[in-house]
């Protein structure tokens, strides 16, 4: 009787450098499918440890595993880190910035993630920026999370907040009403015309990209933007009083 070898599976005859190409795929999508990849073969183990793959890896289920003492999965973070993987990087300055109280690591982890066009780390730097008295600068990168979401901040807003609550949040950033006010001055020729565009559903029930309004100035768009973010961190809630924009 004749024997037969059997024959590799077709994805492992695949070149090592587009077999790297699918594993950075799988990352991106799931770190969990990438650790079930890494056990399938010898050969996908090896080729898992490329930089390329961590350079890419997503981990859109982080607040699941944010507590994990599983030092392979913090060693991962690390490699991610290292490789400069944008959302890692995010993710590592918002533990840094609000839970360790390290302020000056937690900025500079979330400026690399900006400055590589992660936009949930343009939104959140800028906000910190502008808060800090760094106007210009904060609403550069404000802009930037708002071009490259195509002026749709809601699902941004909605993915910040979902991450922060799962922080323990024990640094939190302040800007008094009044303060807020007068960062930049209202560009309105009309007295208090932005506050009357502004709808008044909030972030957090029925939250809409055009919420301030189309008429609103600029410079109240983004005061009110701050003053929100500040209060979400106070009360867990995006919603602020109309007294108070």
């Amino acid at each position: 009787m004749a024997r037969f070898s059997a024959s590799p599976p077709p994805i492992e005859s695949l070149p090592n450098d587009l077999l790297i190409e699918v594993l950075a795929k799988v990352a991106a999508c799931s770190y969990t499918d990438l650790v079930h990849a890494k056990l399938a073969t010898k050969k996908f183990l090896e080729a898992s440890s490329h930089n390329y793959i961590f350079q890419h890896a997503s981990l859109e289920n982080f607040h699941k595993l944010l507590w994990n003492n599983s030092k392979e999965f913090w060693s991962f973070m690390e490699k991610c880190n290292n490789n400069g993987n944008p959302e890692t990087l995010y993710r590592k300055g918002m533990l840094e910035f609000f839970t360790h109280c390290r302020e000056a690591s937690g900025m500079a982890y979330l400026k690399l993630s900006a400055q590589k066009g992660y936009p949930d780390a343009c939104y959140v730097y800028g906000i910190i920026l502008y808060a800090m008295s760094m106007e210009d600068e904060g609403v550069k990168f404000l802009k930037i999370c708002e071009a490259k979401l195509g002026f749709k901040l809601a699902k941004c807003r909605g993915r910040v907040k979902e991450f922060i609550y799962c922080l323990w949040v024990k640094n939190k950033i302040y800007v008094l009403e009044n303060d807020s006010s007068d960062r930049r001055g209202c560009e309105s020729v009309i007295k208090n015309c932005c506050k009357k565009n502004v709808r008044r559903n909030g972030w957090d029930w029925n939250d809409e990209d055009d919420y301030y309004g189309e008429h609103t100035c600029e410079a109240c768009k983004w005061n009110g933007e701050v003053l929100r973010f500040c209060n979400m961190l106070r009360t867990g809630s995006y919603d602020i009083m109309e007294g108070d924009l």
